[in-house]
């Protein structure tokens, strides 16, 4: 019994480690290849149970793993290779119309789209200028101008222009939650434990 919990152990620690350096994308940002190889791993990892042994199983996921970063190196360094391994962008809303033979290329139904657009706040197809799906599944969104939100930019260069009297100051805090992980630096009044 002991030996089944430390095997099972050394799996976990296995799988997280190889995982890690796979990258951190959740399932929804995944791409096909490495929403495959992560299913692939769980299989490889639970085939120690079918008596494959400690080894053989570890080498297994390391090198389905290895396959993952060799095919992420290739995406990155060549455009055509990155659009066979991993798909492209798909534009399904063009100027507030659908475009009805990419949404069935995508075997995606309106209904489908329209939730990932109220997902994403949008209540208009028609306000939408461009709108893809994007090769990991996601929406990606432009807005029409009328629909965008304004921005504290939008709202600064009104008041410059209208109240040139009035001095704006833009200037951002640069004590913010990124001081952090920019300069290494901790700024915050938290416990320790909490960081």
């Amino acid at each position: 019994m002991w030996t089944v919990f430390w095997e099972s152990l050394l799996f976990a620690s296995a799988g997280t480690i190889i995982l890690r350096f796979g990258g951190r994308k959740s399932i929804s940002q995944m791409t096909i290849p490495q929403f495959a190889i992560v299913i692939s791993l769980g299989t490889i990892l639970g085939g120690e149970v079918a008596g494959k042994g400690v080894g053989e199983t570890i080498l297994v996921a390391a090198t389905f793993v290895g396959f993952l970063i060799i095919t992420e190196w290739i995406a990155l360094h060549w455009n055509r290779a990155e659009k066979v391994l991993k798909g492209e962008a798909v534009p399904v809303i063009s100027e507030g119309k659908l475009i009805v033979g990419n949404l069935k290329k995508l075997r995606m139904t309106v209904d489908d789209l329209e939730k990932r657009l109220r997902m994403a706040g949008i209540t208009r197809i028609e306000d939408v200028q461009i709108g893809t799906i994007e090769d990991n599944g996601e929406l990606g969104y432009k807005l029409m101008s009328h629909a965008r939100p304004v921005t504290m930019g939008d709202i600064e260069k009104i008041m410059k222009a209208n109240f040139p009297q009035y001095n704006i100051n833009n200037s951002t805090n640069s004590d913010n939650i990124f001081k952090e992980v920019i300069t290494g630096m901790n700024t915050n009044e938290f416990p320790d434990q909490l960081h």
